[in-house]
C-alpha cells in the first residue's frame, strides 16, 4: 500500500472515530475505489441521517456507480435501518437491476428476513433462475401460481424450446415437483402435453424438448403422493 492511500484510510479511520460525517462524505468523493470502500463502510458505523441519506443515494446510482460499492452501500444500510424497514428496502434491489447488485441485495435480503425471503420474492414476481430454485428449496406454494403461469404462457406462445425460456421452464418443473400440489400436477401435465404435441424441430430444439418432457415427468412422479 502506497503512503497516501494509507494516509487517506487513518484519515478515514479517525473520522470514524470522531462521528465526522462532513469528512466521510468528502471521501466518498476520492478517486480510489479503496477510499470510498473504507468510506461507505465507516458512514455505515456512524450512522445518522446524513450517513443513511449518502449511502441511499450512492446504492441507487445505477449508472454512474460500480456495482461492488453499491453493494457495499446497501450493506452498510443495514446497520443504520432497522431490520424490518431494511428488509423492505432491500426489495427494490433484487430485481430489473445490475446482476451484481441483484445478487447482492438478495444475499442481504435472504440474511435480514431469512424465513420471509422466498415469500419477498414471489411478491416481486421473479422469475429467474436462483428465484425459481430458491422457491423449490423453500417449497413454498404461494410460487405455484406463478411459476404456473409462466409455463402456461411458454405453451400458449410455443416458446418452450426458446433458448431464453428453456433452461427456466426445466427448472419450474424441478420446483413445481417439489412444491407438488393439485395445481402444480395441472401445470406440469399439461407441459407435458405440449411437450409430447411439439413439431419436432432441429437437433437442438428437440433435445431440450425431450428433456423439458423427462423433467416435467420426474416431477409429476414426486407429486403423486402429496
Amino acid at each position: 500500500m502506497d503512503e497516501r492511500l494509507s494516509r487517506q484510510l487513518g484519515d478515514i479511520d479517525k473520522a470514524a472515530e470522531q462521528a465526522n460525517v462532513l469528512a466521510l462524505l468528502t471521501a466518498l468523493e476520492s478517486e480510489s475505489p479503496q477510499v470510498r470502500l473504507a468510506a461507505i463502510q465507516a458512514l455505515g458505523d456512524v450512522g445518522g441521517d446524513k450517513a443513511s441519506l449518502a449511502l441511499s443515494r450512492l446504492a441507487k446510482d445505477r449508472y454512474g456507480e460500480k456495482p461492488e460499492l453499491r453493494i457495499a452501500a446497501l450493506e452498510a444500510l443495514g446497520k443504520t435501518y432497522e431490520p424490518g424497514r431494511y428488509a423492505d428496502y432491500l426489495e427494490g434491489f433484487v430485481s430489473d437491476e445490475n446482476r451484481k447488485v441483484i445478487a447482492g441485495a438478495r444475499r442481504l435480503l435472504e440474511k435480514a428476513d431469512p424465513e420471509g425471503f422466498p415469500g419477498r420474492l414471489v411478491r416481486l414476481g421473479c422469475l429467474d433462475h436462483a428465484a425459481i430454485r430458491v422457491y423449490g428449496r423453500a417449497r413454498i406454494v404461494e410460487a405455484v401460481p406463478l411459476l404456473a403461469g409462466f409455463l402456461e404462457e411458454r405453451v400458449a406462445d410455443g416458446s418452450v424450446s426458446h433458448g431464453s425460456y428453456w433452461g427456466k421452464v426445466y427448472a419450474a418443473t424441478k420446483s413445481l415437483g417439489s412444491i407438488g400440489g393439485a395445481e402444480a400436477r395441472q401445470a406440469l401435465e399439461d407441459l407435458v402435453e405440449s411437450a409430447r404435441a411439439h413439431e419436432k424441430g432441429g437437433f437442438l430444439e428437440v433435445e431440450r424438448m425431450e428433456k423439458v418432457e423427462r423433467g416435467a415427468l420426474e416431477a409429476l412422479e414426486r407429486t403423486r403422493w402429496d
